[in-house]
């Protein structure tokens, strides 16, 4: 979901930077958030990451 980086990283690293980073891209596209789904394999499961789709879901 982000830039290659060096280092050890998992999928999670930086997960709301780069997360707002992927929706701004498609608002900036007229592309809109509300209504998408996101398809993520367990690496992206946390409770962070849920927190952050959870405020993005109520911002739309």
């Amino acid at each position: 979901m982000s830039e290659p980086i060096s280092g050890n990283h998992n999928d999670l690293h930086d997960i709301e930077i780069q997360f707002e980073v992927v929706t701004a891209s498609l608002e900036e596209a007229d592309i809109p958030v509300e209504g998408l789904f996101l398809n993520a394999d367990a690496g992206f499961d946390s409770k962070t990451f849920r927190r952050i789709l959870y405020k993005k879901r109520n911002q739309c």
